[in-house]
């Protein structure tokens, strides 16, 4: 298996779901709500794309380099997603937080559905 296009399979995936899921808001919420969703969908996606670019570096060498490179992937994820969502916080008062979360687990759940597919690169 490719590690790279399962990689990108994923992101592609997450935004393919935030896509749709901002759309279903859209329709039966509203704007404002769709919006949120948006911003929610995009931390996820930009935070897996971060751990994609730090944690995937090396894809060969010792064990203990590419664990390093996880956590730090990780970290870097975790930290860019606390800020993403302080900035949310401070910049857009009113933000639909159902709506933000549900966006952001949306987009998130494209790594479990990762599991069960095998993105091989071909189109």
């Amino acid at each position: 298996m490719n590690s790279k296009a399962q990689v990108r399979g994923i992101v592609v995936l997450g935004t393919a779901i935030t896509l749709v899921v901002s759309l279903l808001i859209l329709l039966l919420w509203g704007r404002a709500p769709a919006i949120a969703s948006l911003i929610g969908g995009s931390i996820s996606v930009l935070g897996a794309r971060l751990y994609a670019r730090i944690a995937y570096r090396i894809e060969i060498g010792p064990p203990a380099a590419l664990m390093r490179q996880h956590f730090a992937a990780e970290m870097v994820k975790l930290s860019f997603t606390l800020a993403a969502f302080a900035a949310v916080i401070f910049f857009y008062r009113q933000v639909v937080w159902l709506a933000l979360f549900g966006g952001y687990l949306a987009a998130a759940s494209a790594y479990w559905f990762g599991l069960l597919i095998k993105f091989d690169g071909k189109k």
